[in-house]
């Protein structure tokens, strides 16, 4: 039995419609009816009742070519309102960094990666790099360095770096000790007496403590004649300290260690077990 071949009419797409897979006639369409409706005086909220739509998608259709943005993928951005300022920072020679703090200044609410995501689309359009913000060695970069490196535009010493030159003994080189020590003349009296007190304790001398004592009683500085001070009121025990190889650390290590163990069991077991805890002397492995 011969069956007949139903042939079914091909639906004919408007020629000023773009046939691309992107395109959403829906969304076409209900762009331009929300544009319409913003031209007539209506309301967001108006639209939003008659359409069934939310009041962020008419804020982002309101204004634009239907057809572009009908396209998926499309989408309007807060800061094509800055488009033109924008060209001309850039233009005029501004860095990046430094266009996206004027169009901040201009009232651009987004975020900084936004902001600069949007400076890099412009480059691709324009096909031009750029002035790119100056080098400057950030302080976490110049730690690596421990106390002074030389970045691409000046030599930098950071303050952790001097820290560190007058507790520890890091050397710093010619150029930065004349520098610091000549434009900040108190680090040098500060440095001194770092010295001499730790020289009073590999010594074990109480007249050197003494001589300290009173030196730094008459300081130029707040900090140090404080601290003598408070060396002075507790002597008895500073002399102590100085004369005698005993130290309450071990005291303060076990006060420490029990400390630790009762906030971390608070509510976790019951007296027993926590006294248990307390009394638990963790056994060396042999070998």
């Amino acid at each position: 039995m011969n069956q007949k071949k139903v042939v079914r009419p091909i639906k004919k797409i408007a020629q000023d419609v773009d046939n691309s897979s992107n395109y959403s006639e829906k969304r076409y369409k209900m762009i331009c009816q929300i544009q319409q409706l913003l031209k007539e005086g209506c309301s967001y909220r108006e639209i939003a009742r008659r359409m069934g739509v939310g009041r962020n998608t008419i804020a982002k259709y309101r204004t634009g070519e239907p057809r572009e943005l009908s396209m998926y993928g499309i989408h309007q951005s807060k800061l094509d309102i800055y488009h033109d300022f924008i060209l001309e920072c850039l233009y005029s020679g501004k860095s990046k960094s430094k266009t996206v703090k004027a169009v901040y200044a201009k009232g651009y609410t987004g975020s900084k990666s936004n902001a600069f995501d949007y400076l890099v689309k412009i480059e691709q359009r324009e096909g031009k790099a750029f002035e790119l913000q100056p080098y400057i060695r950030t302080q976490t970069e110049a730690l690596k360095y421990r106390t002074g490196s030389k970045g691409k535009s000046a030599d930098y010493i950071t303050r952790e770096g001097v820290f560190r030159h007058m507790w520890m003994d890091i050397k710093l080189t010619d150029l930065h000790k004349c520098y610091i020590y000549s434009h900040f003349p108190n680090l040098w009296e500060l440095y001194a007496c770092i010295r001499e007190f730790r020289n009073v304790f590999k010594k074990k001398s109480v007249i050197l403590l003494y001589l300290f004592i009173e030196k730094y009683k008459k300081s130029s500085i707040k900090g140090l004649r404080s601290f003598a001070k408070g060396l002075e009121n507790d002597l008895d025990a500073v002399e102590n300290a100085v004369a005698y190889d005993y130290s309450n650390g071990f005291v303060e290590g076990t006060n420490s260690r029990l400390k630790m163990i009762k906030r971390t069991m608070y509510g976790k077991c019951n007296r027993e077990l926590l006294e248990a805890k307390l009394r638990y002397m963790r056994q060396e492995k042999n070998g």
